[in-house]
């Protein structure tokens, strides 16, 4: 449903006065109109107070969408049924918009603590997109990396960072809060636990190190190429081959932080199991854990051992994967990877995926009909390539989904 506006001419005019209204009670209502407003507003964007204002209500607006839309992901199953899939991806678009019309704010050489706001403001609304696609499961769209690295480069070339300090460094925290969560494999994460780890960096996000010069040692460390549109990529696994705007970064500080609660929340536990306390609520108030909520205890120290160990040691790629395409034939989970073994094909669901390619380590399937449950990360499956050929048993380690 398209919001009803004036016949003001005025893009910032007519938002605005949208914008006063209540938000409608379906979120995907609010997101229709906010894409409708977004192009005429991006063509006018510039560095007027009329313009910054309404870009500001915008983006709490668009903030406002994307909570409201998120409680849907954390509900869903992977893949998104196609629906929800292009509502996501909507969202995703509505959002790198409002970062457009901040960087029209940018370009307009506004006064450099005006700068520094809109470049927190846009990298808000990006890092916003990237966890939307993350919890998606589905691809960050071409040019997102981009956008953000262009950003980021406004406070590079600022020969006045010094003034508007305090944005910068929080448009700097935005950047590397996204870092750390492509730097974990956000694909092998679940929408619950993107979640959590997207509030969990909203406050120890500024403990990444991000240079323009090598560090070392060089085991955790990851280098992104500001230049390019593509995520970060751990110097164990792929150097970089040269160029004027490379950009390191390592998150020991933040895995520090996490082996710390890990201890804390280890000794709450083991208290716990003597004097009683309620484990999922007490233990995690977040004026006593410093922890977000969305998880329980154990969830929590899951999630906190498998960050530490990704930011401290990025696998290295072992073996060179090779394509392929041939057919195999699927059995999803642990209950009818029970009946298969019980009781054979007859009562065990089976599906046909495609191996695109393949390592000694592992392989990269494709659905290729109708998913008739959902997959999940960490799921166990059991996989052959066909009838009379032995049973895989395999874990699923990552999830994305591209064409519902």
């Amino acid at each position: 449903m398209t919001a009803t506006v004036s016949n003001s001419s005025d893009p910032a005019s007519r938002m605005l006065e949208w914008l006063a209204r209540e938000p409608r009670d379906d979120c995907l209502e609010d997101l229709e109109a906010l894409s409708d407003f977004l192009v005429p507003l991006i063509e006018v964007a510039d560095g007027s107070e009329s313009i910054v204002v309404c870009a500001d209500l915008v983006a709490v607006r668009a903030l406002d969408i994307s909570e409201r839309f998120k409680p849907r992901l954390l509900a869903g199953r992977l893949p998104l049924e196609k629906s929800m899939h292009a509502a996501a991806e909507r969202l995703t678009e509505a959002l790198r918009g409002v970062a457009r019309v901040f960087e029209g704010v940018i370009a307009a050489s506004p006064p450099v603590a005006l700068k520094a706001h809109a470049a927190h403001q846009a990298l808000r609304m990006l890092g916003e997109g990237f966890m939307i696609a993350y919890m998606s499961g589905i691809e960050p769209p071409a040019a997102l990396w981009r956008e953000a690295n262009r950003v980021l480069r406004k406070r590079i070339d600022s020969a006045d960072a010094d003034e508007g300090e305090s944005q910068w460094q929080a448009a700097l925290a935005e950047y590397k809060r996204v870092l750390a969560i492509a730097a974990v494999q956000p694909e092998s994460l679940t929408a619950r636990e993107l979640h959590w780890l997207f509030e969990y960096l909203d406050v120890v996000a500024g403990a990444v190190e991000l240079t323009g010069s090598p560090l070392k040692p060089d085991g955790p460390v990851f280098w992104i190429d500001l230049a390019r549109d593509q995520p970060p990529v751990a110097l164990v696994r792929m150097a970089p081959r040269g160029g004027d705007l490379l950009m390191y970064f390592r998150a020991l500080g933040v895995s520090k932080r996490a082996g710390e609660q890990i201890e804390w929340l280890e000794t709450r536990l083991a208290e716990a199991e003597i004097v009683g306390i309620e484990r999922d609520v007490e233990l995690l108030e977040p004026e006593v854990s410093g922890l977000p909520l969305g998880l329980t205890p154990e969830e929590v120290l899951s999630m906190l051992r498998r960050l530490r160990e990704r930011w401290t040691t990025p696998p290295a790629r072992e073996h060179l994967r090779r394509e392929n395409h041939y057919r195999v034939q699927v059995c999803k989970g642990l209950k009818q990877i029970w009946k298969l073994f019980r009781t054979g094909l007859s009562e065990a669901a089976i599906s046909e995926w495609r191996v695109y390619n393949e390592s000694p380590g592992g392989y990269a399937i494709m659905n290729i009909g109708k998913l008739d449950d959902d997959v999940s990360a960490g799921m166990a499956l059991a996989l052959r390539r066909g009838i009379g050929e032995p049973w895989s048993i395999c874990v699923v380690r990552w999830i994305r989904g591209d064409n519902p």
